[in-house]
């Protein structure tokens, strides 16, 4: 299966050529389908007041097909019924542009009326007296059915009618999202540490480890509080074994060095040897590396094993790719070929 991010590749190669090529995204709750949605607004320049979510589980047929009312007919004069376009497409209509659609909880809907809607949406591209502009982009999204979710098998021909991309967790790409959109660096290195945690989605429990509830956790809880407090709250986001493998992970990488004091003692500030800490030196200066750092940071990452420096180095040119052509990075390139190229 596709990671996000060759999610987000495929579906925006395609509707940057098709934007009327519809998609269905499946995977696990928490696993990060909305925000992938988001990213590929943006590849293909559409802002964020131009995406629409749609939550299906929060509307019936008619709220999205329009309501009925009594008109009449002028060639005949006879009182018909014609139906008024509902709002919640109104700003996407022939003429507004490039936009896109977010269908949300698409394998969760309620009834096969609301089914036969969306299937036949996303082909005709319209509803009554209502037609979607030729740049507006569409996606669903939807949990898996072995989650317990509330996901179920759709209909045939609305299967049919998407292209569907079953979307699987990977560390990479969360962690290159996670440092783009600077989150602790503790909490990157700690997955790190422990893979298995991020998506590590169970029905049987009411809180779990997940990507989002990761992230949640990562920048809404204020970090100074008292210890039992802040595992207190950790429990009730991510579950009570993950929360206290990383509170006591957290508490660890309180040993770590100051990345100033590295960076002026590159060859004398002690190396951690404790692997939560390294990976949290690593990512720390990653995050933070510039052209005046990297010759120091480089001398420092050196002096640990080389699964650390892959991850310092990995993630710095991710952040800073003329990095690349420096002298620092050639020579440890040259130095680690096997690894680092293999």
């Amino acid at each position: 299966m596709p990671s996000i991010n060759q999610v987000i590749f495929n579906i925006s190669a395609v509707q940057n050529q098709t934007p009327t090529a519809p998609f269905l995204i499946t995977g696990k709750p928490g696993e990060g389908k909305s925000d992938c949605c988001y990213q590929i607004a943006a590849n293909q320049n559409i802002p964020p007041h131009r995406v629409l979510r749609v939550h299906l589980g929060n509307y019936d047929r008619v709220d999205l097909g329009g309501v009925p009312e009594i008109a009449v007919h002028e060639p005949t004069g006879e009182r018909i019924t014609v139906f008024r376009p509902s709002d919640v497409f109104a700003d996407f209509g022939v003429g507004s542009g490039h936009g896109m659609i977010i269908l949300e909880e698409t394998t969760s809907m309620s009834d096969k009326d609301m089914e036969q809607f969306v299937a036949q949406f996303i082909l005709e591209r319209e509803t009554s007296n209502f037609k979607l502009d030729k740049h507006v982009r569409i996606i669903a999204t939807g949990n898996r059915a072995e989650d317990r979710s509330g996901a179920k098998p759709l209909l045939a021909h609305l299967n049919d009618r998407f292209y569907h991309q079953d979307m699987e967790t990977s560390l990479d790409d969360w962690c290159e999202w996670a440092i783009a959109n600077n989150l602790p660096h503790t909490g990157i290195a700690f997955l790190r540490l422990r893979p298995g945690l991020l998506n590590d989605f169970d029905p049987n429990r009411r809180s779990n480890p997940t990507q989002r509830s990761w992230t949640k956790l990562f920048t809404e809880v204020p970090t100074n509080i008292p210890t039992d407090s802040y595992l207190s709250i950790a429990e009730g986001k991510v579950g009570e074994g993950a929360a206290a493998e990383w509170v006591a992970a957290r508490d660890m990488m309180d040993k770590m060095p100051s990345i100033d004091a590295i960076r002026l003692s590159p060859k004398t500030v002690e190396v951690p040897t404790e692997p939560a800490v390294r990976y949290a030196c690593a990512t720390a200066m990653s995050m933070t590396a510039t052209a005046d750092s990297f010759p120091r940071d480089m001398e420092y990452v050196s002096r640990m094993p080389v699964e650390f420096q892959m991850v310092y180095v990995t993630d710095t040119l991710r952040l800073n790719p003329d990095l690349q052509a420096t002298k620092d990075f050639i020579t440890w390139a040259v130095a680690n070929k096997d690894i680092f190229l293999g």
